[in-house]
């Protein structure tokens, strides 16, 4: 986020060429309330069709000062069926001169047509310079967090290192036993993750662990989980390359429905059944 208001800040001073305008619009900008630049966020669930009726409002008038405006519509994987829509038609038929930046964690929770109508630029893949030298719980902060708060509360906590290691006890588990591990899910999960916010993370590497398999396969190296290096390419041994594709698919679903507060312990049954077929 922090990186994409400072983008939309540039677009918004390029083409002015009055220096105090310019600091005037990024002072706005940096402090809230500059009426090119609408950033949409919630903490809720969904964002809401309302939200995106209210952005279209916004935007049918002219720019104040610049030429160009400037949405930001901050985890779009939370646009629902109906805001997705309603943002659709925005994207199709855009005014001149204004710009959608849409972030989102994972781009296939979004409707194939909006992705289809937007330029694609992946930022994880830069995240971490000089992967080798970092501790394995800094790689993954960087990869779930946006800020450097989170990345930083992620690292210091006392549990974190004992989450990683649960994500990793579990797969070992489902690798070596499949099905047969809803017996000792117990065990190996739900007396290690109960909170809502602990599964969301917990599924998060749940996924980087899968995809490391997907780079033994495609000769790229391992990037995050350096120690574990021989469980996984044993791992990699057992699965073909649509096996991983199709596990990593059900965990992203199956993440999804930890948002509806599904039950955890029906949740990890499922996930266990899915991953089996």
């Amino acid at each position: 986020m922090d990186f994409v208001t400072e983008f939309a800040k540039e677009i918004l001073i390029n083409d002015i060429s009055d220096e105090n305008v310019k600091k005037q619009i990024v002072y706005e900008i940096e402090n809230g309330f500059h009426n090119d630049l609408m950033i949409i966020d919630t903490d809720n669930l969904w964002i809401k069709k309302e939200e995106i009726k209210q952005l279209q409002k916004e935007f049918n008038n002219k720019s104040i000062i610049g030429n160009k405006r400037v949405y930001i519509i901050n985890n779009a994987d939370k646009l629902n069926i109906y805001s997705s829509n309603s943002i659709l038609k925005f994207l199709e038929e855009p005014e001149n001169n204004i710009i959608a930046i849409l972030i989102t964690e994972n781009k296939y929770n979004l409707l194939d047509t909006i992705i289809s109508r937007c330029v694609n630029i992946n930022l994880n893949g830069n995240v971490n310079l000089n992967k080798e030298k970092k501790l394995t719980k800094e790689k993954i902060a960087s990869y779930i967090f946006n800020n450097e708060k989170e990345q930083k509360e992620f690292i210091e906590k006392e549990e974190t290192d004992f989450l990683i290691e649960t994500v990793f006890q579990f797969v070992n588990c489902y690798e070596n036993n499949k099905q047969e591990t809803i017996l000792y899910l117990n065990k190996v999960w739900h007396k290690k993750v109960s909170s809502r916010a602990e599964m969301l993370i917990a599924f998060e590497i749940l996924i980087m662990f899968y995809r490391e398999l997907l780079n033994i396969y495609l000769n790229k190296g391992i990037e995050i989980f350096n120690e574990y290096q021989d469980e996984i390419k044993t791992m990699c041994n057992k699965n073909t390359i649509i096996e991983i594709n199709k596990k990593i698919t059900i965990i992203i679903e199956m993440k999804n429905k930890i948002k509806y507060n599904m039950n955890s312990k029906l949740l990890m049954d499922q996930l266990i059944l899915k991953l089996g077929d």
